[in-house]
């Protein structure tokens, strides 16, 4: 009897701890105007964040990013990311994309040391008004 109180006792606090574990480490979602209100509570987490590309340096080593909800610019460094990545991410047509890696607050403002960088497909009825667009601008 004893035995089986502390088997189910230590395996309730290891599941415990494990969700903890999960829910603070790995990539959580950044809520960006949660950010605003407290950004020093961010600092060296690993976090994700999905946002609209405004500007991609020349060199490929850094890109800016923007939420139109919360109105927040992004910096993310891309110096983790291999060359070969940098280069796909300048040649391609991208507009949004899913930053994943360690924050960090420069002056107030977000700064990701990104780790992974992947591109968000764009709806098909996006797609199509973007082309619409860029045809009746030529």
């Amino acid at each position: 009897m004893n035995n089986t109180f502390r088997l189910t006792l230590s395996f309730l606090m290891i599941a415990c701890l494990a969700g903890l574990t999960k829910a603070h480490a790995a990539n959580d979602r950044l809520d960006l105007a949660e950010f605003a209100s407290h950004p020093e509570t961010f600092a060296g987490r690993l976090i994700e964040v999905n946002a609209q590309v405004i500007a991609i340096n020349a060199d490929g080593k850094s890109l800016e990013l923007f939420d139109s909800q919360s109105r927040t610019r992004i910096s993310v460094r891309l110096t983790q990311l291999r060359k070969s990545e940098r280069a796909a991410l300048m040649s391609c047509d991208v507009r949004r994309v899913l930053v994943s890696g360690r924050a960090s607050v420069v002056a107030g403002r977000l700064t990701i040391d990104a780790q992974s960088v992947q591109p968000v497909a764009l709806s098909a009825a996006a797609s199509v008004e973007s082309k619409a667009d860029g045809d009746s601008r030529r």
